[in-house]
């Protein structure tokens, strides 16, 4: 498998995506929320890139079962009914209901691969559920001739994770995130990833017994502890505690939840 990595989302504008799985992280917190809100019984997430996008689209809906959710400059949109904070995206708040998301990294990470295969989103809170799925759906050998002629596909070999970043610089919380998943897809599968990933790789292995530590003067961490989002960090730099794994599909984010026992549902 081959594991490439693009540093933001604006730097995914332009990629041809086809014949790739492309996995998007915003740790901090567009796929932290989204990863949640599908946990917690969301119908569905609709990814939008503006806030204009997000209230055409919500005057179409339902308003009883729609909510409106996201942030500009990390805080709440004005007239929407939840942030960017994972906390706020409880059962009873979202369940059964369609999310229309906008913020202003995530859901542009996310719209500029729609071209990939398969669109896949990670945080920290599903890594391990992330890896488990990709390796999965790797191309597997029935016979002995069925790698060399391409037959038994099951997924893409070419894996590209896309970090979404703040405000089109590199943030290292994405950065370490996308690290994990490489070196977890790497304990089930023969992986070779670009220098970026290689960089990733190391920094997260040389950190992951402390995650906040690693990632103290990380600019995204510092900015959301500034505005007094503490508890949304510790929230997000938990891992692998839920099995929702957010796919993209047509228009619309959904959840496949994964056993990590070897069956998905």
């Amino acid at each position: 498998m081959s594991i490439s990595v693009i540093s933001t989302a604006q730097q995914a504008q332009g990629i041809d995506f086809s014949g790739k799985t492309a996995i998007v992280i915003d740790v901090l917190r567009a796929t932290s929320v989204i990863t949640t809100a599908l946990e917690n019984g969301a119908q569905e997430v609709v990814p939008v890139k503006t806030i204009e996008e997000a209230k055409s689209l919500f005057a179409t809906c339902d308003t009883s079962t729609t909510l409106r959710g996201g942030e500009r400059n990390a805080l709440k949109i004005e007239g929407f009914d939840l942030g960017n904070s994972p906390l706020e995206y409880t059962q009873e708040r979202v369940g059964g209901k369609t999310v229309i998301l906008t913020t202003t990294n995530g859901t542009n990470a996310i719209n500029n691969v729609k071209g990939a295969d398969e669109v896949v989103l990670a945080c920290f809170r599903n890594a391990a559920a992330v890896a488990d799925y990709i390796i999965r759906r790797l191309p597997r050998c029935d016979s002995p001739t069925d790698d060399a002629v391409g037959l038994s596909y099951h997924g893409s070999r070419d894996v590209v994770i896309v970090c979404a970043g703040t405000e089109g610089r590199f943030s290292l919380d994405d950065g370490l995130c996308a690290g994990m998943l490489i070196e977890l897809m790497k304990q089930e599968a023969e992986v070779e990833t670009d220098d970026l990933g290689l960089l990733l790789s190391r920094f997260y292995n040389e950190s992951k017994n402390n995650l906040l530590n690693a990632l103290s003067g990380c600019y995204h961490l510092k900015r959301l502890f500034a505005l007094g989002f503490y508890d949304d960090i510790k929230f997000c730099l938990q891992t692998n505690c839920v099995t929702a794994v957010p796919l993209l599909e047509s228009r619309t984010l959904h959840s496949r939840i994964v056993s990590l026992q070897g069956s998905d549902r």
